[in-house]
C-alpha cells in the first residue's frame, strides 16, 4: 500500500510540473504577443521566422481562462499529494475507535464493504454485523423522528 502511495505522488509531482511548465509557456507566450513591435526579440531584421498573415489576436480573456485553468490544476494537484499522505490503513483507524458498532458503521458507510467483508474484517460472524446495522438503523430512525418533532415544534413557534 504504501509503494502505491508513492508512485501515485510521483506522477502528481510530474503533472504538477508540467502545469508549471505550461505556466511559464503561457506566460511567454502572453508576453510575446504584447511585447513592442519596435524591439525585435530575434537577430532576425526581417522577420523570416514568423508568418503574418497567420498571427492570431491574443485576448487577454483567453490568458486569463487558461491561467486561472492552470493554477487550480496545480492547487488541487498540491492538495491530492496532503490527502494521500494523510490516508490511514484500515486496521489502523479501527483501532482508534472504540466498539464494534463504530466499526461496523465505519467498514459498512464510508469504506462500501460487505457484510461478509465487514464480519471478516472484525473476526465477528455476519449475523452480528446484520444486528449491529439493524440497531444503528433504529438509533438513527428515533433519533431522526426526534429531531423532526422538536424541529416541527420550534418551526410553529411553540
Amino acid at each position: 500500500m504504501q509503494e502505491d502511495k508513492t508512485i501515485a505522488i510521483k506522477e502528481i509531482k510530474e503533472r504538477i510540473d508540467r502545469n508549471i511548465k505550461s505556466l511559464c509557456d503561457l506566460d511567454d507566450k502572453y508576453l510575446k504577443a504584447y511585447s513592442p513591435q519596435d524591439c525585435p526579440t530575434g537577430t532576425s531584421y526581417n522577420d523570416y521566422d514568423s508568418i503574418h498573415g497567420s498571427k492570431s489576436e491574443y485576448r487577454i480573456e483567453q490568458y486569463w481562462k487558461e491561467k486561472q485553468k492552470l493554477l487550480a490544476l496545480i492547487e488541487l494537484d498540491k492538495q491530492l499529494i496532503i490527502s494521500i499522505g494523510l490516508q490511514v490503513e484500515d486496521k489502523e483507524y479501527l483501532n482508534l475507535l472504540n466498539n464494534n458498532n463504530q466499526k461496523v458503521k465505519y467498514l459498512r458507510q464510508v469504506k462500501g464493504y460487505t457484510q461478509a467483508k465487514t464480519s471478516e474484517i472484525l473476526g465477528i460472524s455476519e449475523r452480528q454485523v446484520i444486528r449491529i446495522e439493524n440497531k444503528l438503523k433504529k438509533c438513527q430512525t428515533s433519533w431522526t423522528m426526534s429531531c423532526l418533532c422538536h424541529g416541527n415544534l420550534l418551526f410553529r413557534g411553540l
